[in-house]
């Protein structure tokens, strides 16, 4: 990391003979909301109060941009210490609850460098494996799809080499730690640090529009001691964000894993998703359709809750959902450098058993194959928020300033 930026030439300088100035943000987000969904339990419908998202990030650069930071802590340990209410979603030892993220979401330190008219870059820290698409946390809906454990690898340490080969084309490849955090605080097995691999490419035909394919091998994410099964994963999407003054928006997405047992497949999930949103006058419209398969495990006495680890290496079937989300949101009159944005959203859940025998369905613990969560709240931000999260150095590319119609980032 030194050598890509100290070997570097000092480059622009204003004319008192100073380097040029240092570019830091600092910004913080936080999403109020109340959900009730129906059913949630046994037929009953329930509704809960929650502040979800609180987050701290810290965007720089130095150097004349060479050597580049990128920090965000997360306070969901304390504020959703139970997980939020999201239809379909599972992963970390919950099921139709997301999971509270690691209190250290991300600590990235990356250096650039250009090399014969192609820029590198080296990032290293914790942050979001270069698979898949970006962190729902930064795109329009405030509840994050079910495919959130398919089409993203978040909160490993990693090491990330990047190349920019033209302006239309990037190629990334990282090595990484399998094991998934077994808790807000955990801290990753160091001895498996390089167990697993990722690789990204991306083209920007247009400067609105980014097309991008990856690939993983994850080496047993479930099981810490790394005993468990692996994954395959591969991911494909494109995304349209022009820079206009309505601010549209489109993300279509396919993800695949298949779970392998000695470079034996096991069983396989798949996960299609299309979302969009258009942005005028402080006043915005989304709309998603997923369709994603879960794997179904044995619960706890709370039933939203799973063994973690698994106590075994069997599941109890496979349940696929059709997910309809709708949104709309109006922004509020800023005040200096914040932002505040009301929002309604609308989901809409149906599940269908994919195993037979069926020795768990979804449907038996909720009381309906079908359901719907509605949420009604108030997203809070101040300072620069960043557009994109998961990018880091030349891998950001053209379309690193198109928002994604969500927080107002203005």
């Amino acid at each position: 990391m030194c050598a890509l930026s100290v070997s570097r030439p000092a480059g622009a300088q204003h004319h008192s003979g100073g380097m040029a100035p240092v570019r830091d943000s600092v910004s913080v987000m936080a999403t109020a909301l109340v959900t009730r969904t129906d059913p949630s339990v046994a037929g009953r419908s329930r509704t809960e109060a929650q502040l979800t998202q609180p987050m701290l990030m810290l965007r720089g650069s130095r150097a004349t941009q060479a050597v580049q930071y990128a920090v965000m802590l997360n306070a969901e340990r304390w504020t959703m210490p139970d997980g939020e209410s999201v239809p379909g979603i599972w992963g970390e030892g919950f099921i139709d609850r997301r999971h509270p993220h690691t209190v250290v979401h991300e600590v990235m330190l990356t250096g650039v460098r250009t090399v014969a008219g192609v820029r590198a870059s080296v990032s290293a820290g914790k942050g979001i494996i270069p698979f898949g698409t970006d962190d729902p946390m930064v795109r329009p809906f405030t509840k994050y799809p079910a495919n959130h454990h398919f089409s993203q690898i978040l909160e490993r340490m990693q090491v990330v080499a990047a190349l920019q080969v033209s302006p239309r084309l990037a190629l990334e490849a990282a090595t990484f730690n399998g094991d998934e955090p077994a808790g807000t605080w955990a801290a990753p097995r160091w001895s498996r640090f390089g167990d697993s691999h990722a690789a990204r490419v991306t083209v920007w035909p247009g400067a609105a529009l980014e097309v991008q394919g990856s690939a993983a091998r994850v080496r047993s994410p479930e099981f810490a001691s790394g005993d468990g099964l692996d994954q395959a994963k591969w991911s494909a999407s494109t995304r349209w964000a022009p820079g206009t003054g309505s601010r549209h928006y489109v993300l279509v997405e396919w993800a695949r894993t298949e779970e392998r047992y000695r470079e034996r497949r096991i069983v396989d999930y798949g996960t299609l998703l299309a979302e969009g949103a258009v942005r005028r006058r402080g006043v915005g419209a989304a709309l998603r359709y997923e369709r994603t398969s879960r794997p179904e495990e044995e619960r706890l006495l709370d039933p939203f809750r799973t063994a973690r680890p698994p106590s075994e290496l069997t599941i109890r079937g496979i349940t696929r959902f059709h997910l309809v989300t709708a949104q709309l949101s109006a922004a509020l009159p800023s005040l200096r450098r914040g932002h505040a944005m009301l929002f309604a959203e609308a989901s809409h859940a149906a599940s269908t058993p994919l195993l037979v025998p069926v020795l768990l369905d979804p449907a038996a613990i909720s009381g309906s194959a079908r359901s719907w969560h509605v949420t009604a709240g108030l997203m809070l931000g101040a300072g620069a928020m960043p557009r994109r999260v998961g990018r880091y150095g030349v891998a950001v590319g053209r379309a690193g300033a198109a928002g994604a119609g969500g927080m107002t980032h203005e």
